[in-house]
């Protein structure tokens, strides 16, 4: 039985949208989107976004989860969007270390490229998050 990650990748293959727009439209990562694939216990909010983005209508898969849309007034819509973007600037953040570990290497800056590579370790916690 495929879990809720599986069953939204498939919907999302064969609705033909590019992963790049979708991501744009859902104001997420491509990472992101590729980790929702894989997480068996996808948001309800995140389908309910996702298939708004996609006019499509989840409910046939999951009976369970709430056909109307979450109201603008909702709290857990405007959760889910400042979920999106904590998110979006945690992968910005950990691609401008990364960026800057490369740069100190390439300008020869030891001290530098030490400091931010301790940076990194300690903020190992970015790849599971995102």
């Amino acid at each position: 039985m495929q879990h809720r990650g599986e069953i939204i990748e498939n919907v999302v293959r064969r609705s033909g949208i590019s992963l790049s727009i979708l991501a744009s439209k859902m104001d997420v990562s491509r990472n992101t989107l590729y980790n929702r694939f894989k997480d068996k216990n996808v948001s309800y909010d995140f389908i309910l976004t996702l298939g708004a983005v996609l006019h499509y209508n989840f409910s046939a898969h999951f009976p369970e989860m709430k056909s109307d849309s979450p109201l603008p007034d909702d709290p857990r819509a405007e959760l889910f969007q400042l979920e999106r973007k904590y998110k979006t600037l945690l992968e910005k953040y950990h691609w401008l270390l990364k960026f800057l570990l490369k740069k100190s290497q390439d300008a020869d800056q030891h001290a530098l490229h030490k400091q931010i590579q301790e940076l990194i370790n300690s903020s190992s916690f970015l790849s599971e998050v995102c």
